[in-house]
Parts: structure tokens; C-alpha cells; sequence
């Protein structure tokens, strides 16, 4: 798999990611997004994308790939309220949200933030 710089982070990401959107949203089992997270991981894809707001996607990642951290980059994304009764963009909304996240990941460390949806 072919791997390009993440601008200046030093990140080595390959040039196709997986989107955690679709594991969250299409309702697939722990079985399915172990299949598909391990796989695309032996191919050599090495960054996962998902936000706390893609429905159960977090979860799935977090379950299925934990026990690979080492193997890819973390990216998830913040901001709007999605089950937290705080205005968008609000900074302790931007904590909760991602300390969640992290619980959800089952991990302590996500590689880069991004802020979804932002106007």
C-alpha cells in the first residue's frame, strides 16, 4: 500500500483510509466490522477515519481493533452535539465529546481531531 506524509505530523498514512461512516450507519454486526477492519489492516491501509456522531461506528472500531493500536492512525471528529445537551462548539461539548470517544475507541489517544460539520 502506498504511503504519503501527513503534512507536517510525520505520519506516514497509506493513500486509502477507511471511513467508519457506513460501519455505523448500515447496522453491520462486531463479526462483519472485524472482517472488514482486519482486512483492510492486512492490506496495509493504515488509518481509520469515524466521528462520534456515525451512529455505532466508534464502538465497532474500538471492539474489533483495539488489540491492533500499533497499526494505524486514529482520526475521529467533534463538535456538534450528538447526545449531549450542550450548544455546538461549546468547549466543555468539545471535552465530553471527545473523552467519549475515547471511551467508545477503547483507547487513550486518537491521532488527529477534526471538526465535523463546521460553519
Amino acid at each position: 500500500m502506498e504511503k504519503r506524509q501527513y503534512g507536517r505530523t510525520g505520519m506516514n498514512v497509506s493513500i486509502l483510509g477507511l471511513g467508519g461512516a457506513e460501519i455505523g450507519f448500515q447496522g453491520i454486526t462486531g463479526e462483519q466490522a472485524d472482517k472488514l477492519l482486519g482486512s483492510a489492516l492486512d492490506a496495509g491501509l493504515n488509518l481509520i477515519d469515524t466521528a462520534e456522531c456515525y451512529a455505532i461506528s466508534e464502538e465497532l472500531i474500538g471492539k474489533t481493533v483495539r488489540h491492533r493500536r500499533d497499526d494505524y492512525y486514529l482520526f475521529t471528529k467533534c463538535g456538534h452535539s450528538s447526545g449531549i445537551d450542550l450548544p455546538d462548539w461549546d468547549p466543555a461539548l468539545l471535552e465530553q465529546s471527545i473523552d467519549r470517544s475515547l471511551s467508545r475507541l477503547q483507547t487513550d489517544y486518537v491521532d488527529v481531531i477534526h471538526l465535523h460539520s463546521c460553519s
